[in-house]
């Protein structure tokens, strides 16, 4: 897909849609992917873009999932690929239950891998992620200042998405996810009060085409209305099987506090 700033490439990883954003002298990662993804991505830059793997200036990480920060520790190991994310994505795996929270994030992501596609890969990812660039909300990306960083918290407390504003694309990460031609929130979204406030501020962007790292491209034609609409499935119940499950996912430290500062305000 050709853009007149870049060429957008896009191909299937181990769980999410990998996206590459190619400029004449310069190429930039939305999303890590997994671990493995690391190894397509190299064989896609030897194979589709006939240009060496040193182009890639630049691997950004959305959030701590492993299936969205397992594949830039790896470029960045064997390629020196340096890594931007938010300032505090560390903490979200911090201490002894944001280990255990790994540990399930982990096999959950690859058994919804095995049952969604009947593929299984070694998904592991290191829990500390130790980004060379810090990113804050609505800054300036490293190498490619025509993209914005965006904090957009509510399935983690650290997502972020990314935006270019020229071109008016917006990687949402996990902020939504597209399942055939449904448009959904993510699972878990453990932050709904959070999730409310990105969507919010979604609206107010110029926005005619989304990325989503699972479900491809949408050009959809009022912003606003797309993102408000939104606004109606927080807080929403979820599917039985999602419920039963969804103690497994909130065990990161910052769950809990989150959830105890709810309730004393409460």
């Amino acid at each position: 897909m050709n853009e007149s700033l870049f060429t957008l490439h896009q191909f299937e990883g181990y769980i999410a849609t990998i996206y590459l954003v190619e400029y004449q002298d310069k190429v930039l990662l939305l999303d890590g992917g997994a671990r493995r993804d690391a190894l397509r991505i190299k064989d896609f830059f030897t194979q589709v873009l006939r240009r060496p793997i040193s182009d890639l200036k630049l691997s950004l990480v959305s959030h701590m999932h492993p299936d969205h920060a397992g594949g830039a520790p790896l470029l960045r190991r064997r390629f020196s690929i340096p890594i931007a994310a938010h300032y505090e994505i560390d903490r979200w795996y911090r201490g002894g239950s944001g280990a255990t929270q790994h540990i399930l994030d982990t096999v959950l992501g690859q058994y919804s891998a095995w049952r969604q596609f009947g593929k299984f890969e070694w998904a592991w990812s290191p829990r500390r992620l130790q980004p060379d660039f810090r990113l804050y909300d609505r800054d300036k990306l490293p190498f490619f200042p025509d993209w914005l960083a965006y904090a957009a918290p509510g399935h983690t407390l650290y997502d972020m998405v990314f935006y270019q504003p020229q071109e008016k694309l917006l990687y949402v990460g996990d902020l939504i996810i597209k399942v055939g031609e449904k448009i959904v929130l993510p699972f878990p979204m453990l932050f709904p009060e959070l999730m409310a406030e990105s969507l919010k501020r979604m609206a107010g962007l110029a926005v005619a085409k989304l990325l989503f790292a699972h479900g491809g491209v949408l050009e959809i034609k009022d912003a606003p209305a797309f993102f408000n609409g939104l606004m109606k499935l927080v807080g929403q119940s979820q599917r039985r099987s999602f419920r039963r499950i969804e103690p497994l996912c909130s065990l990161a430290a910052d769950v809990r506090l989150y959830k105890k500062s709810r309730t004393n305000l409460d």
